[in-house]
């Protein structure tokens, strides 16, 4: 690659190209640390015990959209305030953000509280406490890091905002770097232990975060640090009334997630939610290089249409599809050769069919076309069509993938996720296409 041609255009084109390449380096490290974390875990817990956290870790992560979809909404709102130069609106609308998460976590803390001696995470989880020990106390305390994690992690929002992904890639990396070392020096000095893997794979963003806190507000970007004399009631309609759209889509989202791992631990086993896991982080790095690249369009998009500039956003377009292209062909490739990956990988202990391979990656090419023209979407406002279909999706899920796992095994459920992904992947292409060309109506321009 030719990095001074690729550096080269307008002001908005020269610095999304920075940060893909700042990203793609960050991911590249990310990316390694995301495939050592599956046989590191595995050498210091047992397979059954790593199938229950994985379980855990995707109920756990419905915490991400309790922030009713202030975090994006923000990340939006933000963004056009920085576009017209206007600092205090951008302080209001990060300082209103700020302390409504800590109220929403406030309350989602007393509520868990309140709730937590009435839930049988056992009966949940598919497990016996002869199997996993003090489940209950390993579920409270991560849910309480979860809650503290959220009410920081919006500081990437602000990165995001400003066109600067590739910071916020870098606080998500070192938070999986740090939980990595942490574990490995575990399997050295201590026996396997779910408590400690939990608690430090969810602290150790925490810990980033609060780090990154009064660099970003003292140093970086001084005028946007939350104060509460800048909160106003008035600015939540603002960041509600696209941020419950973005709430709903990340619900739908996560719930897809989840019941994939919930659906799977009570039809088969928690045992076999191991191997769906070791595919999915296998072939999740190629969504992973496709978000780096795609992910600085976001708010470039929201800048670009902003200024009408919609040109920049159809030729922008157009080397993302090419890029598309070069993504399902590694997809193809990883496919041929995942039984050999695997055994390198994860050894001999845990098997993964070849058919679980092949739907895997069937359904993260639907995800990563979808994803492409859904960021674009996302950065124009357009969320109307996508959270209606996601609804439907996500209603659909346990029935759809409940009957064909029950009738082809773990294949079934990926086979209902391909099924029901792909009517996403239609319509937002379609609803790209008619909001560039000026031709969408009702449903398709909102």
């Amino acid at each position: 690659m030719d990095i001074r041609g690729f550096l080269k255009g307008n002001a908005r084109t020269v610095k999304a190209r920075k940060n893909v390449l700042a990203s793609i380096a960050l991911k590249g490290i990310d990316g390694l640390i995301y495939l050592l974390f599956v046989p590191v875990t595995l050498g210091y817990l047992k397979p059954y015990e790593y199938g229950v956290w994985l379980t855990l870790n995707s109920i756990l992560v419905w915490i991400d959209s309790f922030d009713v979809g202030l975090g994006n909404g923000m990340r939006n709102k933000l963004a056009q305030a920085m576009a017209a130069d206007d600092k205090e609106k951008g302080k209001i609308y990060v300082s209103t953000t700020f302390f409504m998460l800590i109220i929403l976590m406030g309350i989602l803390i007393l509520a868990g509280t309140a709730a937590e001696p009435f839930v049988n995470w056992y009966s949940v989880l598919s497990t016996t406490p002869s199997e996993v020990g003090s489940l209950d106390k390993i579920v409270y305390l991560t849910f309480l890091i979860y809650c503290l994690n959220f009410i920081f992690k919006f500081i990437g929002n602000v990165y995001l905002a400003a066109q600067l992904p590739a910071v916020n890639n870098f606080f998500v990396t070192a938070g999986h770097l740090i939980a990595l070392a942490v574990i490995y020096i575990l399997t050295k000095t201590t026996s396997g232990s779910l408590l400690l893997v939990a608690v430090i794979y969810c602290a150790s963003p925490l810990v980033v975060y609060v780090l990154a806190y009064p660099v970003t507000f003292l140093k970086i970007f001084p005028y946007l640090s939350p104060n509460i004399k800048y909160f106003r009631k008035k600015y939540l309609g603002d960041l509600f009334n696209i941020g419950i759209l973005f709430f709903i889509l990340q619900l739908s989202g996560i719930l897809l997630f989840s019941l994939a791992n919930l659906l799977i631990s009570h039809i088969f086993g928690p045992e076999q939610v191991t191997p769906y896991n070791i595919a999915y982080r296998y072939y999740s790095l190629v969504p992973m290089l496709m978000a780096l690249i795609v992910a600085p369009m976001w708010s470039a998009t929201t800048d670009a249409y902003e200024r009408g500039e919609i040109e920049w956003i159809r030729n922008t377009m157009k080397r993302i599809r090419k890029i598309l292209v070069m993504a399902i062909l590694i997809l193809v490739v990883m496919t041929v050769a995942s039984e050999w990956v695997y055994k390198i990988w994860v050894g001999e202990e845990v098997e993964i069919g070849f058919s679980i391979s092949f739907w895997m990656a069937l359904y993260t090419a639907i995800l990563i076309i979808s994803l492409a023209y859904s960021n674009f979407l996302n950065g124009l406002g357009k969320l109307r069509l996508q959270t209606i279909n996601t609804v439907i999706v996500a209603l659909l899920f346990y029935p759809v993938c409940r009957i064909l796992g029950l009738e082809y095994g773990v294949p079934g459920v990926l086979m209902g996720m391909c099924i029901l992904n792909f009517s996403g992947l239609v319509l937002n292409i379609i609803q790209f296409h008619k909001v560039i060309e000026g031709k969408a109506r009702g449903i398709w321009e909102k």
